[in-house]
């Protein structure tokens, strides 16, 4: 059972966005073994605004990839299954909600900055540590603060009282939230995955991203999200919201079995690959 207090913050919340369609039957083909190359093309192809943004990306510098990919199926066989469902999902993010948000309080190109910093911290944590699945921690990472997005579209005074409070105070938004009101963003964030039908494990490292040992069996995950945070707020990455580096969580840190020696590599990769895709999604959105 949900806390009685997230009950009411439902109740307020009646039309959160879905993703659209495509991107949904999408990521059911991905989750489905028996699914070929083909399959996921066809899918693809038949909404052109995706077909358009998938083909321009992979052709970016991004990739590099040395002729270009002048087809979905082409793109696919070379990215996988997991790469091209999280560049659709990433463009598909932006664009739901960049149409949606106008605020003078909260700065979105920054929020936007600090999420796909996070996915692409994520991503790159987990290629250092040989993670199996690092296209699941790029999803993790890209909408770890999505909450606060529910936050400021459904409950705008909520969100401006947390931001002031965060100001003024000189402390996280996380910490904010817990002064001033019955919810959290990573509680709504965790809901709005859940209305996605995101796997248990997105759900999860949404919910737990500040917290990673209360993720269970998907601490590990919420560990290399909690770093990736701690890191794009330290290069400066984006925003979320508030001027404050989270401390990091002795536990976490343990549980990902890392030198402080690799943190420099790691934070060096992860810029490269900001500034090559942020360019790009920037302007396509």
């Amino acid at each position: 059972m949900k806390d009685p207090k997230i009950k009411r913050v439902i109740g307020k919340v009646k039309d959160l966005p879905t993703l659209p369609r495509t991107v949904l039957r999408i990521t059911e083909l991905v989750n489905d073994p028996k699914s070929s190359a083909k399959d996921l093309a066809r899918v693809i192809t038949d909404d052109q605004v995706l077909t358009a943004r998938l083909l321009k990306l992979v052709n970016s510098s991004f990739y590099g990839f040395p002729q270009k990919i002048s087809t979905v199926t082409g793109a696919i066989v070379l990215l996988g299954f997991d790469a091209i469902r999280n560049l659709l999902l990433t463009t598909s993010v932006f664009g739901l909600f960049s149409k949606k948000v106008k605020t003078d309080i909260f700065r979105m190109e920054l929020f936007w900055d600090h999420s796909l910093g996070c996915a692409i911290g994520a991503k790159v944590i987990g290629d250092y540590m040989r993670y199996d699945k690092v296209e699941e921690l790029f999803v993790s990472g890209l909408l770890h603060d999505i909450g606060k997005i529910v936050e400021l579209l459904f409950l705008p005074e909520d969100f401006g009282k947390v931001i002031s409070t965060a100001r003024e105070k000189d402390i996280l938004m996380a910490e904010a939230e817990s002064r001033v009101l019955d919810y959290t963003h990573a509680q709504l964030g965790e809901m709005l995955a859940e209305k996605w039908n995101m796997s248990s494990k997105l759900v999860n490292v949404i919910a737990h991203h500040h917290q990673p040992a209360l993720a269970g069996r998907f601490s590990k995950e919420a560990a290399i999200v909690h770093l990736a945070d701690i890191l794009c707020r330290a290069m400066d990455i984006g925003s979320g919201g508030d001027n404050k580096i989270p401390r990091l969580n002795n536990d976490a840190w343990n549980s990902l079995q890392l030198k402080i020696s690799s943190i420099e590599p790691i934070a060096e990769e992860l810029e490269r690959q900001f500034k090559d895709i942020s360019l790009f999604i920037t302007t396509e959105m």
